[in-house]
Order: C-alpha cells, then structure tokens, then sequence
C-alpha cells in the first residue's frame, strides 16, 4: 500500500471515529461552497440566497467560491479532491454531473464515485422562446412545421451538452422531428440571435426571458417540465401541448466530497432544507423560475444516477462531443 493510500485511509479513518462527536458541534468555522459558474448566473443566484440563510441558522459564514471554465470540470475537481470533512461543499448542475461524462473520453472527476449527494436545491423549468416573426404561434405549429421540413429551422443554445441544447434534443427525440443547432458561447449571443431573428427560437432559462415574452419580444411556446411553471403560468407544458411524456428540468444541488462523515452530511442536509424551506428564500427564488426542492442525500443520489444513464443515452446516441 503506497504512502499516499494509507495517509488518506488514516485520515478517512480519524473522521469516521470522530463523526459523532464532530457531527453535534459542526460546523465551527466557515463553510466553503464551490459554484463552477461565474457570480450573476442563476447557479450562482441561488447559492448565495440559501447560502446566506444557512449561515444565518448555524452562526458560521458560507463562503461562496466561483470557480469557472470547462463546463464546471475545473470546479468539479477541486471539488473532489477537497478534504471529505464537510467544510467544502460544490454545487453542480445536471450538465456537470450527467452530461460531462457522456461528452467527454475522461474526466477528472466521478459524479458517481467522488461525490456524496447533500441536497437537491431546485429544478430549473426551460421555457420554449420563439421570435415573434416566426410563423409557428404554438408548440404544435412549430412541431408540424419541423417534420415538414427537416433541419430546416435553426435553434440557438449556449454550446454542445447546455440544458438549452439538452432540452430541445429530447423534445426532438420525444416527437420525431429534426431541427438544427446553432450553439454559442455564452447566453447573451444565443439570446440576442433570437431577439434579432436570426435564429428564430431556443429553450431558456425563465429568469432571462420573463420580462421579454411581457414586452412582446419573444413570444413563449411551452414549457420544458410536465407541469406548467408558477412564474409563467399562462404557458403551457409541452406535454399538454403536444407532446405527451416529454419532462426536462436542468437542476442545481450541494454535494461533498465523497467518505464524508454521513452525520457530517446529514447535519447539512437540514440546514440547507430548512434554508429552503424559509418563507422569504422561497419567495425571492421561485419568483425567477426555480421550483425549490430540499430532497435528502438518498433522493438526490437517486436523480443524479438516473440522469447520468438518461443523458448518457441520448448523447452517445447522437454523438454530441464537447466543444
């Protein structure tokens, strides 16, 4: 047994033995939460709106660590290689844990392996946007029009594997049409190709779109989830639109690094549960189109390893390779 193994063992070891001590007087010093996206996103958004709360309820800052570029691997494996002692948490999404390892030939990371689920944050309904000079007025418009013609109609996203790209592949999937991708960078480019009309329509996150389907400048087709979101209650879901069975949600979540103290990990289940569960962080992010959740370690673990063989399916057997 090389040195390096029994170190770790030794470590891993020391924190089992003391977990039930530990898990009673934790946390006693700041909590630090890796989010792989930049601050202002909505991953970001919702990090620091529980985080806050949590630290409210447990007397200990949370420190959040924005750590962006390669689709969250870089975040992902500080993340795993962090000490399993509950002190450092990440906050991947669905595309970081499901769909990294479809794209990718090698990861650094094992969403299965490295990590110990915590909590579901919050899954984040897409709303279908169109531009308003589009000739498909709803759902079923835009679907006929894509079998009668193939490829035919663009959609933008925000690069190979997004959630954008991810939610328009299993509505296409789901019902037999082909459109094409036009993938960007970023989403104020895939954005403003739709608010200018050069790609006519794309998924979005429902906090960027709201106040542009209000004024008229997009106009919304249906939603990504199997039930129609609070925020945008007058659209519909596109199973009830036309496409029987379809669901995408993207996600958000807290994991640890994995042999953390199971104590350790419940113990933060219940504060970012009870963060969750705060009249006041409900209101602020269901109000920008997060449907908040709280579902414990078993839940979450179930999700990710659910969604890791769903989106491993589709992309391999489409081929989408990482930009």
């Amino acid at each position: 047994m090389s040195t390096r193994l029994i170190a770790r063992t030794l470590m891993i070891l020391s924190l089992v033995v003391a977990s039930g001590a530990g898990a009673q007087t934790f946390p006693d010093k700041p909590i630090r939460i890796i989010v792989p996206f930049g601050a202002g996103s909505a991953v970001d958004t919702i990090a620091r709106a529980v985080g806050a709360q949590v630290a409210e309820q447990v007397g200990q800052s949370l420190v959040i660590d924005n750590r962006t570029g390669a689709n969250g691997i870089i975040a992902a494996e500080a993340a795993a290689r962090s000490a399993p002692d509950g002190y450092t948490l990440f906050m991947p999404n669905d595309g970081i844990m499901a769909a990294n390892p479809a794209m990718h030939a090698k990861l650094p990371y094992d969403p299965l392996k490295d990590f110990a689920p915590v909590t579901l944050f919050s899954t984040v309904p897409l709303v279908l946007v169109a531009h308003p000079a589009f000739p498909a007025k709803n759902l079923a418009e835009l679907l006929s029009l894509a079998k009668a013609r193939p490829n035919s109609i663009n959609f933008s996203s925000t690069g190979a594997g997004a959630a954008q790209h991810l939610a328009m592949e299993f509505l296409m999937e789901a019902s037999g049409t082909r459109m094409t991708h036009v993938p960007h960078k970023a989403m104020g480019p895939a954005l403003a190709d739709v608010l200018a009309g050069h790609i006519p329509l794309m998924f979005s996150g429902m906090s960027n779109v709201v106040a542009l389907v209000k004024e008229g400048k997009l106009r919304a087709l249906a939603v990504s989830t199997a039930r129609r979101s609070s925020a945008m209650p007058e659209v519909p879901s596109a199973a009830e639109a036309g496409v029987p069975g379809y669901s995408y949600a993207a996600w958000n979540g807290v994991v640890a690094p994995a042999a953390t103290p199971p104590d350790v990990v419940r113990r933060l289940h219940a504060e970012f549960a009870k963060a969750i569960a705060n009249p006041a962080v409900r209101a602020k992010l269901s109000s920008l189109g997060f449907e908040l959740s709280g579902e414990g370690p078993a839940e979450f673990g179930a999700l990710i390893r659910a969604d890791v063989a769903r989106y491993g399916k589709l992309i391999r057997a489409i081929g989408i390779t990482a930009n």
